[in-house]
């Protein structure tokens, strides 16, 4: 089937763009890119492979955040190129730079009910669009749904990895149940997670939602947007979900298992989890002593001292094998992120918390 290239919309030609608009029981696939040439082939084509699903019921939007690269028109010759019929394929520029942006920007160009969100490194089984779009209708109070994904490492597997490096790297199962895990895990990683936009809207538009973190902007490995998105979602009464029939491949470069990597991606994970301290309080806990940031940082700052303390007792810093260490590496470092966090913004989620209009909503 040919196609016809405008503005980095990519329609069929046998098809009838009118009807496509007035359509919304669907899934749209937003995948946010910066800088994403040498990753986006091979996730692009797994996508064209989707099988039991109308090409009426989904498309594909491509998120340019700010990449410095040719993303934009490497992406769409990448799609033209491929045999077959395809869907709806759209490439729109984000120039605030963050994957929390980016994913907003995707879920307002979205023409479906669903929004499900691909990184531009995931594989997704040529079955992850019908099995989600199948779970999804079925429980209009889903918010968040999310599978698993399995790594595919540009190198060999770095030692311990699945004993404690999994999560980070957004693979592995997410919960030991199947189905709803709003009350238990509670939170997903943002790879291969889909958003009911009924949900989405109903934060932005009756609670004024803004992300209180930018998630990753550039080389900054501040992470945590997908988690929030899913705490907000609960705020306002919606359901977390898992499904282990959802499967798809996570690409790791070799880069993303060095140990720089991982002290890079902790104090990441201690950012954000400052920033997302007021998802963690309640009338009864605002005015507590443990939730002064002066509390927190000073706790903050003893883990670090004891973990450094360990590790240098342990051998840490003569030993070679850095690998075996990552959980006290994980601690160390995310510590630091916290103390740092707080002891610049300081109690300033007290004020979230109270004026807020996501956080009026402590009955639901």
């Amino acid at each position: 089937m040919n196609f016809q290239i405008c503005n980095f919309i990519l329609y069929p030609n046998d098809y009838s763009v009118n009807k496509r608009f007035t359509m919304t029981t669907g899934m749209t696939v937003v995948i946010c890119c910066h800088n994403s040439v040498l990753r986006i082939a091979p996730t692009l084509k797994h996508l064209a492979n989707q099988k039991n699903l109308p090409l009426s019921s989904w498309e594909v939007i491509i998120v340019d955040n700010a990449s410095t690269d040719n993303t934009s028109e490497f992406s769409a010759q990448v799609w033209n190129d491929i045999k077959g019929e395809k869907p709806v394929f759209k490439i729109v520029q984000e120039n605030t730079p963050g994957l929390s942006s980016a994913r907003k920007k995707g879920i307002e160009e979205s023409n479906y009910d669903y929004v499900l969100f691909c990184d531009d490194d995931n594989w997704l089984d040529e079955n992850y669009l019908s099995i989600a779009l199948n779970i999804m209708q079925a429980n209009p109070l889903i918010g968040a749904l999310g599978g698993t994904g399995y790594p595919v490492f540009e190198d060999k597997e770095p030692p311990c990895f699945w004993v404690n490096q999994y999560h980070t790297l957004a693979v592995g199962e997410q919960s030991a149940i199947d189905g709803d895990i709003t009350n238990t895990r509670g939170v997903l990683y943002g790879a291969g997670m889909i958003v009911n936009k009924t949900a989405f809207n109903t934060l932005k538009q009756k609670f004024s939602f803004q992300f209180q973190v930018t998630d990753r902007i550039g080389k900054s490995l501040a992470s945590s947007g997908d988690h929030e998105l899913c705490l907000a979602l609960k705020k306002i009464g919606y359901k977390i979900y898992y499904s282990k029939s959802l499967k798809f491949q996570h690409f790791i470069p070799k880069q993303r298992t060095t140990i720089k990597y991982y002290k890079r991606l902790y104090l990441g994970f201690g950012i954000s989890y400052a920033l997302l301290h007021v998802y963690r309080i309640n009338d009864k806990t605002i005015y507590n002593v443990k939730n002064d940031y002066r509390y927190i940082c000073l706790r903050a700052f003893v883990k670090i001292i004891i973990i450094d303390i360990k590790l240098l007792l342990h051998g840490y810093y003569f030993d070679t094998n850095k690998y075996k260490y990552l959980d006290q590496i994980q601690g160390l470092y995310t510590h630091k992120g916290v103390l740092s966090t707080f002891l610049k913004v300081k109690n300033a989620f007290k004020f979230q918390y109270l004026n807020l209009p996501l956080f009026a909503t402590k009955s639901l």
